[in-house]
């Protein structure tokens, strides 16, 4: 691990604390939570660094047709996630 959990990663991983979720709710609920106005672009790499380090994982999910059809990247909290934030 190159780096040690800053204060962003943190924060991401409280945001992901109760569901997982897809990146525009990430930015949704981090920017609600914290009062913040940071974009998905500028959460992207704590996210990836966060997923290479094993403290979230993500996954493809694909609505159904009759609701858009979207593919979505959820992220949510690893058991190493859970633990770096005492849960």
């Amino acid at each position: 691990m190159s780096k040690k959990l800053n204060k962003i990663d943190t924060l991401l991983l409280k945001s992901l604390a109760e569901k997982p979720l897809y990146a525009s709710k990430i930015e949704e609920e981090f920017n609600k939570l914290y009062n913040s106005d940071l974009t998905i672009r500028s959460l992207y790499p704590n996210l990836d660094w966060l997923e290479a380090n094993e403290f979230v994982s993500s996954w493809w999910v694909e609505e159904e047709p009759e609701y858009g059809g979207k593919r979505r990247r959820f992220y949510g909290l690893t058991e190493k996630g859970k633990q770096a934030l005492g849960e």
